[in-house]
C-alpha cells in the first residue's frame, strides 16, 4: 500500500517542469560565477595596474581566487534570495563590484593603498567623494551603469526569473539568507588565531601584509585585503597588564613629574591659549628626492621655523590618513601600537567609548574648527566624544556650529586657509580667556585641477613621472605658497593678542603625486612634513614660554606635540605628560613602517632609520610603559582612570 502511494505521488510530479527549473537554477549559479570571477579579475587589473598582472595573479593564487569567486557569488545567491527577482539581484551586485573597484582604484592613485572597511565612512558624502575623483573614468562608469539599468528593466520585463510565491520556498530562501549570514560571520574573525576562518584563510595563503596594505592586495588580493581589516580589536594586551603594574607606573611617573615641574613656572593652564593647526597636506616639495622646484614656495614658513622650536614630523600617512594623525597629536597614542586593522581611530574607537583621555582634558574651554564637513571622518561624534565645547564647520546647522568665514580661495572648491585663520581670531575674540582650539584646514586638499589664478612655480626631475603629473605638483606648490604667506600673517595677528598663545603648526602628510619616486627606496622623505611651535610676543614677554627648544625637536612623531607644547608654555605636566616628555626626549620619532614589522620604524634626528635592537635597555622599559598605559586607557580596565594619571 505505502508502495502504491509512493509510485503514485512519483507519478504525478512533472518531471518536465522540474527539470526546467533545474536547468535555470544551473545557468543562474554559471552567470554569477562568471560574473564574480569577472569582478574578482577587474578589481586586480586595476589594483596592480594590468590585466596580464591580474591573470598571472590568479594562476599564482588560486585558492584566494577561487573562494573569493566563490564568496562573492554567495553574496549574489544572498541578493536573489532577500530580493525574489534574479536580474536585479544580479544587477545590484555587478553595480557594489564596479563601485568596490573604482574606489579601489582611484584611493590607489591618490595614496597608494587599497581600499580598506574604514574608508566607507565616506559613503555619507558621495557628492563630495565623486569631486575627488577621475571624471572621466566617472563619466564612463556613471554611462555604463545607464546602460545596466537599461538591460536589466527589459530583461524584468521579457525574460523574468523570480521565486515562486509558495510556502516551501520561502522556506529554501530563508535557508539561504541564514547559511549566508553564517558564512559572512566568518569574515569578521579572519585575525583570531583559534577561528575556523583563519585556518582556512591560512589555507589560502593569505600573509595578512597589515603593515603595507597595498602589498597585501597586490599579493592576497584587494578583496581578501579589504576583509582582513574586519576585525574590531583595539590592541594585543601587553605582557603584565595588571592593575599592580599600572600602579607601579602611576607611581614612576608621578615623581618624574614632579621632577620636571621643579623646573616649571607655570601651574594654569587655563590662563593660556594653546591651538594647533593641522595644515593640510603642508609639506615641503624641496625634501622630495629628484625633484627640483624653480624657486622657493615657502620663505614665511622657512624664517619661522629658523627662528622657533621647530623641525618635521614624521606621519604615518601618504597621500591620507589626516584623521588618523590628528587623533595622534590630541592623545598622544601611536599609532602603531593597535591592532593593524585599527585604521581610522576616530570611527572604530572614539566614537564608540566614553573615556577617550586627550589634550582637552586639560582645558575649561575647548573649540574646533574645520572648514569643510563634519561628517568626514565622522568628526562631529568624534570631536563630541573627545570632549569638545563647539564644532564649527561649513555643513553646521545650529548656532555654535557654523562657520563663520567661509570663502573659497580663488577658483579652488576648498575654503582658503586665510578664511580658516579668520575663524581662529573669532574664537579668540569671543572666548578672551585661556583655551584649546583645534584648526583643521582644507585648502591643499587634493585633487590638484585648476585652483588658482597664476603657476609661478615649475618643477622637474625624475620625481615627475610626465607632464601631467608635473601640472599637478606645480599646483600643489602654488597652494603651499599661499598657506606660507597666510601663516606668517596668522602669526603676527596673534602678536596683537595681551595674553600668552602658543600655536602648534604641521602638516600630516605629503600628496599622493610624486608618481616618479619609488616609495619603498625613499619611505623615510615620503613621509616627513614640516612643524613648528610658535609662542606669541606676549607669551614671550610675560614668562609664557621658554622660547626656542633646540636639542631633540628635529625629527618628531605627532604623539609629541603635546609634551612639546607644554615645555614650551613653560607649564606644569602631569605624570601621563611627564611620560611623554621623557619620551620625546629620550627615543627616537616612531611611526608605522613600509615592512611588516610589528615593532614599527624607528627615525632619528637625522632621519635616518634606527634598529629597535639598537635601543638601551631603559629605552625599551621607557616603551613597555608607555605601551601599557595607551592598552590600559584605550582596550585595558582603565585602572589610571580615577588616580589622576592622565591630567
Amino acid at each position: 500500500m505505502k508502495f502504491n502511494q509512493l509510485k503514485e505521488k512519483l507519478l504525478q510530479i512533472d518531471w518536465k517542469k522540474r527539470g526546467k527549473r533545474s536547468l535555470i537554477i544551473i545557468r543562474i549559479l554559471v552567470l554569477l560565477i562568471i560574473e564574480s570571477a569577472a569582478i574578482v579579475l577587474i578589481t586586480q587589473k586595476y589594483q596592480m595596474d594590468g590585466t596580464d598582472a591580474a591573470l598571472i595573479w590568479a594562476i599564482q593564487h588560486k585558492r584566494i581566487f577561487v573562494v573569493t569567486t566563490c564568496v562573492i557569488a554567495t553574496f549574489g545567491i544572498l541578493l536573489d534570495a532577500i530580493i525574489g527577482r534574479f536580474w536585479i539581484a544580479n544587477t545590484l551586485l555587478v553595480l557594489v563590484g564596479i563601485i568596490f573597484a573604482f574606489a579601489n582604484q582611484q584611493k590607489m592613485l591618490a595614496r597608494e593603498a587599497p581600499l580598506l572597511p574604514s574608508d566607507l565612512i565616506f559613503i555619507k558624502e558621495p557628492t563630495e567623494m565623486m569631486k575627488m575623483a577621475d571624471s572621466k573614468s566617472l563619466t564612463m562608469i556613471l554611462v555604463g551603469l545607464v546602460i545596466l539599468l537599461i538591460i536589466t528593466l527589459l530583461l524584468e520585463k521579457f525574460l523574468p526569473i523570480k521565486w515562486p510565491k509558495l510556502k516551501r520556498f520561502w522556506i529554501v530562501r530563508l535557508l539561504i539568507v541564514g547559511c549566508a549570514v553564517f558564512l559572512f560571520s566568518g569574515i569578521f574573525k579572519l585575525t583570531d588565531p583559534d577561528s575556523q576562518a583563519k585556518k582556512v584563510s591560512d589555507w589560502m595563503g593569505n600573509t595578512q601584509e597589515f603593515w603595507n596594505p597595498a602589498v597585501s592586495a597586490g599579493r592576497d588580493g584587494t578583496f581578501l585585503t579589504f576583509a582582513n581589516y574586519l576585525g574590531n580589536k583595539v590592541m594585543d594586551k601587553p605582557d603584565k597588564y595588571n592593575k599592580k603594574t599600572m600602579t607601579q607606573i602611576a607611581n614612576k611617573y608621578q615623581k618624574k613629574a614632579k621632577q620636571i615641574n621643579s623646573n616649571r613656572k607655570n601651574k594654569d593652564i587655563n590662563k593660556q591659549t594653546l591651538i594647533y593647526v593641522l595644515s593640510e597636506t603642508y609639506s615641503d616639495p624641496r625634501r622630495v628626492p629628484g625633484l627640483q622646484v624653480n624657486k622657493n614656495p615657502m620663505p614665511e614658513v622657512d624664517k619661522i621655523k629658523r627662528e622657533n622650536t621647530s623641525g618635521l614630523m614624521l606621519s604615518p600617512g601618504y597621500g591620507g590618513g589626516t584623521a588618523d594623525i590628528e587623533y595622534s597629536a590630541e592623545t598622544g597614542w601611536d599609532l602603531q601600537s593597535f591592532a593593524p586593522s585599527m585604521t581610522t581611530p576616530f570611527s572604530q574607537l572614539v566614537i564608540r567609548k566614553d573615556y577617550n583621555p586627550n589634550i582637552t582634558d586639560l582645558f575649561k574651554r575647548k573649540h574646533a574648527i574645520h572648514p569643510y564637513l563634519s561628517t568626514f571622518y565622522e568628526r562631529r561624534q568624534a570631536y563630541e566624544k573627545l570632549g569638545f565645547q563647539t564644532f564649527r564647520t561649513l555643513d553646521g546647522k545650529e548656532k555654535d556650529q557654523k562657520l563663520k568665514y567661509g570663502k573659497n580661495i580663488q577658483k579652488s572648491g576648498y575654503v582658503g586657509d586665510d578664511q580658516a585663520y579668520k575663524n581662529v581670531y573669532w574664537q579668540l575674540d569671543h572666548e578672551k580667556k585661556g583655551q584649546f582650539i583645534n584648526l583643521v584646514t582644507m585648502q591643499n586638499h587634493m585633487g590638484y585641477g585648476d585652483k588658482y589664478y597664476n603657476y609661478p612655480y615649475s618643477v622637474s626631475g625624475t620625481a615627475v613621472s610626465d607632464p601631467k603629473n608635473a601640472t599637478y605638483i606645480n599646483r600643489f606648490t602654488e597652494g603651499i605658497s599661499l598657506t606660507s604667506k597666510f601663516t606668517a600673517q596668522f602669526l603676527k595677528k596673534l602678536d596683537t593678542y595681551k595674553r600668552p598663545v602658543t600655536v602648534v603648526w604641521y602638516g600630516d602628510h605629503l600628496p599622493g603625486i610624486y608618481n616618479g619616486v619609488n616609495m619603498n627606496q625613499n619611505y623615510i622623505a615620503l613621509h616627513e612634513t614640516d612643524y613648528f611651535i610658535y609662542s606669541n610676543k606676549y607669551a614671550r614677554e610675560n614668562g609664557y614660554s621658554i622660547g626656542k627648544q633646540k636639542d631633540g625637536v628635529q625629527v618628531v612623531s605627532p604623539n609629541n606635540f603635546t609634551a612639546l607644547a607644554l615645555k614650551q608654555m613653560n607649564q606644569k605636566v602631569s605624570p601621563f605628560y611627564a611620560m611623554m616628555t621623557e619620551i620625546q626626549e629620550e627615543l627616537p620619532a616612531k611611526s608605522i613602517g613600509n615592512k611588516n614589522n610589528s615593532q614599527g620604524l624607528f627615525v632619528d634626528n637625522d632621519s635616518r632609520s634606527v634598529s629597535p635592537k639598537s635601543l638601551s635597555r631603559q629605552q625599551k622599559e621607557l616603551m613597555q610603559d608607555y605601551k601599557l598605559v595607551q592598552y590600559d586607557s584605550t582596550a585595558g580596565k582603565q585602572y589610571l582612570k580615577d588616580i589622576h594619571f592622565m591630567k
